[in-house]
């Protein structure tokens, strides 16, 4: 009897140990209060690199010096504002040597530079085809600005990115969170550069300095994969927090019910 109640008693200080490991490695940002945010910057530029894809909308105070500009766009006055006649216009693909091919002008090189620099060029690269003291008015925006979260989460997905702006925490939320069988020490990122070079960075969620991270802002086709804990089929990792904690409280009844009948 001794015996018995000796490995309930251990199996059950150990469930309740392990419980408690766990919980440490679900929270996020565990040590944020020592963590030094005062070095935080603003998010990285996002500069065009071949294989983007671009929507470039060109308006002017007259419509009709501004329509050679917009490759099939239906004729209207206000296409500027005009979100409807905006997802008809032809998108423009960066090619290999980071050039567009663009309307009237020809090639533009647009490699390399932010979307504010783009509209600057394009804007004054078009500016002599229009009337003296006339500045055409160009908004640059990707349509290819996606982000791919494959792995351990609620549901893997290819996000499409309007703002240009968007963290690896908001990448996952909207895809509904880990599961409680991914790696949050051990993240990867994998990105491509505008040379076709591969990299990789890891993140650790656990750790509030991801919020310092040169990678924490994602940029067009980061690939994030969570990988799956190696007890995965036994849930004998994060999930094992919500799996062992009724147990081990039902062994700790157990063993003081058992010491209780041997008085």
């Amino acid at each position: 009897m001794k015996k018995i109640l000796s490995f309930v008693v251990l199996a059950a200080m150990t469930m309740a140990f392990t419980s408690c490991v766990m919980t440490k490695q679900v929270a996020y940002f565990q040590n944020l209060d020592s963590v030094n945010l005062a070095g935080l910057k603003d998010m990285p530029q996002i500069r065009i690199k071949p294989n983007d894809e671009l929507t470039i909308i060109v308006s002017s105070l007259d419509p009709d010096a501004a329509r050679p500009f917009n490759m099939s766009l239906t004729a209207t006055a206000n296409a500027y504002n005009n979100s409807t006649a905006s997802k008809t216009l032809y998108s423009y693909i960066v090619d290999s040597e980071g050039n567009v091919n663009f309307p009237v002008v020809g090639k533009l090189k647009l490699e390399g530079m932010t979307r504010p620099e783009a509209e600057t060029f394009i804007a004054q690269s078009i500016k002599p085809y229009f009337a003296d003291g006339e500045t055409p008015i160009v908004k640059v925006r990707y349509s290819s600005f996606k982000v791919t979260v494959i792995g351990e989460v609620s549901g893997s997905r290819v996000l499409s990115v309007e703002n240009e702006r968007l963290s690896i925490i908001e990448a996952l939320a909207q895809c509904g969170d880990l599961s409680v069988y991914g790696k949050r020490p051990n993240i990867l990122l994998i990105r491509e550069s505008a040379d076709g070079e591969k990299m990789t960075a890891r993140f650790n969620l656990n750790d509030a300095n991801i919020l310092n991270s040169p990678y924490y802002y994602l940029q067009q086709n980061d690939i994030i994969y969570v990988e799956p804990h190696k007890a995965r089929a036994r849930s004998a990792d994060v999930s094992s927090y919500t799996f062992w904690t009724p147990i081990s409280s039902a062994l700790i009844s157990l063993a003081t019910l058992t010491i209780s009948l041997t008085k």
